[in-house]
Order: structure tokens, then C-alpha cells, then sequence
């Protein structure tokens, strides 16, 4: 299923590749690898596993009520949970050298039912479908090849165009509060004429800058947050940008242009501390509700049993203590 990596030549050359045939990755083989890469931490998260979780309240504005019929995105508030996260796996990491951050929403809708969103403050995703992931990671892990000589693929095959850029950009958060979280994934808004617009969606910071806030604790983001709600609320406003045509839909790897209509459609603001840090809810970002329908984007349609089997796993281990 995964072929290795292979030299063009008999002897170690820059021309280090592996092959991309995208051949189809069972969920349990990609959550192997996630753990083969970054270690196995029985009872916690295989991805995003420190964190921390609140009761939230988002209020829609209805600005984009005519491009769809989800009701948490019409003119009636909703309660909400949100969850702040590290990307690692790892529960106690040092903070300040994961810059990649997590935040995860799930919706209560007033009918009952629930929509996720889960993002990154990251503008894409580093692949187009989840197969180039998963060999990512396997060339990542194994050993005969050293860094400079997997930073060369990285650089040189064009399926993880992203990475090097992406590494480049990241850098130390100073709070939770104060990041932009991207979806990486397209989403369809359904109206009431069953017309389908495509959509990507982002949590834009509300920051006032005059509240005379501490200084972000980069070591501790959890408690930095809390002492941050102390001062006031803390706030996200809920973007939507509209795909033009041309557009990538299906591929969470390429930007959209910055000149594309952003729309912005409600507030959510953090409310309470979760004791529980929501560890029972699966964020799963395909969960579809009536005027909100997933794209055709691989990697978003993968996360739904990668999700899953994660969460078969660790809640049938003990958790061991960090």
C-alpha cells in the first residue's frame, strides 16, 4: 500500500523521492502512522491533544442568511463549545515550539442537532489528499535518511509545495486569543432556492488593544487565557470567504485570492472554563446540517473516520499520567 522511498540512483543523490501512486490509506494505517511520527500517549488525543475548553454563545448577525439555511447562521443565538488546542500529541509539551494551534467549535443547533468547525491558525493544509499525508509522515519517520536529505524532498516534490513555506512563516503565539484560525477546508452554503455557494471559513480575533492586558505567557497559553477573561471578553468574529470562479474547492492545499468577498457572519464569545475540557466530543468538521454541505475535498471527507478511530482508541485506554 505504501511504496518507500526509492533513490534514482544505486548511490545517495539529492534526487531523493518516494512514490505518490494514491492508493487508498485505511483510517487505523493513518492514525499508525500519526503515532509511529509522534509517539503514542495512551488515553489522550493522536493529534491536538493539550487543551483546553469552554462553554461559548455565538450570536449570527444574518449577513449571510440569503446564501444559506443552517440555523446557527441566521439571526438567533446558539450555544456553543470551544476548544483551544496544541498540535502535538504529546499532553505536556513545551508550548512556545508548537506554533501550529488548534480551535475547534461545535454548534448546538436549536432543532438539536450539531455542526463542527475545526481550524488552524494556519492559511492551508500541507497536502492535497490524505494519502500524500500519511507518506509524509512514514518519510518523515524513518530513519536512513537524514534531515537536510528529507528537507530536499520537501522542497523538491511538488505534492508538499506548502511545507517549506509554511515552516518558514510559523512562529511563537503569545495567546490563544490573538491568533486566526482557518477552516483549510471548503464548505457549501445551501439557501432556501437550493442554490450552493462555496465557502472557506475563519475565526478573526476581537482584541482591544487599550484593555491594559498582561503579556502572553507563551509557556502556559491555557492559564494566559483564563487571566485574559478576567480583563474582559474574549471574542472571535466568524468570516466567510466567498470562492470565486477558477477557485480550488477540493484542494485545502492552495490559497483562495485575498481579493475574494469576506463576509462577516457572527461573533463567538468565550463564556466558562469546561472541567471536563470537552474529552468525551469528537470535533468532526463533516458533520452536515441542512444549508451546510461538505466539499468533495479528500482530506476533509478523511478526517471523519481518522476522527473516529482516534477516539476508539483512546477512549477504550487508561490514560497514563503526563
Amino acid at each position: 500500500m505504501f511504496k518507500g522511498i526509492e533513490e534514482v540512483n544505486s548511490e545517495k543523490s539529492d534526487a531523493v523521492m518516494f512514490g505518490n501512486e494514491d492508493k487508498y490509506i485505511a483510517p487505523d494505517e493513518a492514525v499508525d502512522a500519526i503515532e509511529d511520527f509522534a509517539g503514542r500517549y495512551p488515553g489522550y488525543r493522536r493529534a491536538h491533544a493539550k487543551g483546553i475548553a469552554f462553554d461559548a454563545e455565538f450570536v449570527p448577525n444574518g449577513n449571510v442568511a440569503s446564501l444559506t439555511k443552517a440555523q446557527h447562521l441566521q439571526d438567533e443565538k446558539v450555544q456553543a463549545v470551544v476548544r483551544f488546542s496544541h498540535s502535538t500529541v504529546k499532553p505536556d509539551p513545551p508550548e512556545w515550539l508548537v506554533p501550529i494551534k488548534g480551535m475547534a467549535v461545535r454548534f448546538s443547533l436549536p432543532n438539536g442537532g450539531v455542526t463542527n468547525l475545526t481550524m488552524a491558525n494556519v492559511p492551508v493544509f500541507i497536502t492535497k489528499t490524505p494519502e500524500a499525508f500519511v507518506r509524509l509522515l512514514k518519510m518523515m519517520t524513518k530513519g536512513e535518511l537524514s534531515w537536510r536529505e528529507k528537507w530536499r524532498v520537501l522542497r523538491k516534490d511538488p505534492e508538499y509545495r506548502t511545507v517549506p513555506t509554511l515552516l518558514k512563516q510559523l512562529k511563537p503565539t503569545a495567546s490563544f486569543a490573538e491568533e486566526t484560525y482557518n477552516a483549510l477546508h471548503s464548505y457549501y452554503l445551501v439557501n432556501e432556492q437550493d442554490k450552493r455557494q462555496a465557502v472557506r471559513f475563519r475565526w478573526v480575533p476581537v482584541l482591544e488593544e487599550d484593555k491594559g492586558l498582561p503579556a502572553g505567557r507563551m509557556d502556559d497559553l491555557e492559564a494566559e487565557l483564563i487571566e485574559r477573561m478576567k480583563s474582559g471578553d474574549v471574542q472571535f468574529r466568524l468570516m466567510v470567504r466567498v470562492a470565486g470562479e477558477g477557485d480550488l474547492v477540493d484542494d485545502p492545499s492552495v490559497r483562495w485570492p485575498d481579493e475574494r468577498p469576506m463576509i462577516e457572519a457572527g461573533i463567538v464569545t468565550l463564556k466558562s472554563v469546561r472541567e471536563d475540557a470537552a474529552e468525551s466530543l469528537v470535533f468532526d468538521p463533516t458533520m452536515e446540517v441542512e444549508g451546510l454541505e461538505c466539499s468533495d475535498d479528500p482530506i476533509l471527507r478523511y478526517r471523519s473516520p481518522v476522527y473516529a478511530e482516534s477516539s476508539d482508541r483512546r477512549l477504550r485506554e487508561e490514560r497514563l499520567p503526563k
